[in-house]
């Protein structure tokens, strides 16, 4: 056994140990891990659950983890009724931390949208991640991604049976569901592959997908480099391939109510 599988393998029993963890995958790199994804069936904050696992792999595998590296998927109880995720907020503060600029928010932005670095009402219009998050319901899984544009925030969602690797496709067909939540123009969005490649010794999430507006077909692509969130990474590698092309299209109007005093 080699000593990638074996910081692996023992990574993933120290944590199986953990209270309510009903899966665990550890992905390595010599001897850093670069990802952990745990199912989990408990109703604590998954920044706690995190805090769990960091406390148990430096204490017992002698590793300090980023918590950027872990994501956590929270199971809904049998007896629970069907999927009704809170807020994305709520799971995102362990995957994906939300940060005051784009760049600290979106670790690998740069190196599929060089445009923001160079032009400042490119970077006002651009479509920002907000969060994502992904539930598991037996072999069902659920991806809401959340985002803002021009001050609104949007969230898509988009479910299927998947596979862990499978799950990339609906992280960016929930992505492609928020855009289309932001335009008054009538589009059709459809993935056509969400892969995460190795290129040059790098890993980065790949999407490909057509977008059908005003009787118009254009394939489009997009790439990020994958840093620690493998997740965020499929949502910016969607939006780079969408944001440029959206950015004409027509934004809906925000709706206001406007209460009047009975006469």
């Amino acid at each position: 056994m080699t000593a990638t599988m074996t910081l692996a393998t023992k990574a993933e029993s120290e944590i199986r140990n953990l209270r309510d963890i009903e899966g665990v995958s550890v992905r390595v790199d010599g001897d850093v891990i670069r990802e952990i994804h745990v199912v989990t069936r408990s109703d604590r904050n998954p920044k706690q659950i995190v805090r769990d696992i960091q406390t148990i792999l430096r204490a017992k595998v002698g590793v300090a983890i980023d918590h950027r590296v872990v994501s956590v998927a929270q199971a809904r109880h049998d007896d629970a009724p069907p999927l009704a995720p809170p807020s994305a907020h709520a799971a995102a503060d362990a995957t994906a931390a939300p940060a005051p600029s784009a760049r600290a928010a979106a670790p690998g932005r740069e190196s599929a949208a060089h445009l923001e670095e160079d032009d400042p009402l490119a970077r006002a219009e651009r479509i920002r991640f907000e969060g994502v998050n992904l539930f598991v319901s037996g072999p069902r899984t659920q991806a809401q991604v959340e985002l803002r544009w021009k001050g609104l925030p949007r969230m898509g969602s988009a479910s299927g049976f998947a596979t862990r690797d499978e799950s990339h496709r609906l992280i960016a067909q929930a992505t492609a569901s928020a855009v289309q939540e932001f335009l008054s123009d009538p589009v059709a969005i459809n993935i056509q592959a969400a892969e995460i490649v190795q290129v040059g010794g790098r890993r980065l999430a790949v999407v490909c997908l057509t977008l059908l507006a005003h009787r118009n077909e254009k394939a489009l692509t997009g790439s990020c480099i994958v840093e620690q969130d493998t997740p965020q990474a499929v949502v910016l590698a969607a939006l780079a391939a969408l944001n440029r092309v959206v950015g004409g299209m027509r934004v809906k109007e925000p709706t206001e109510y406007v209460l009047r005093a009975g006469r």
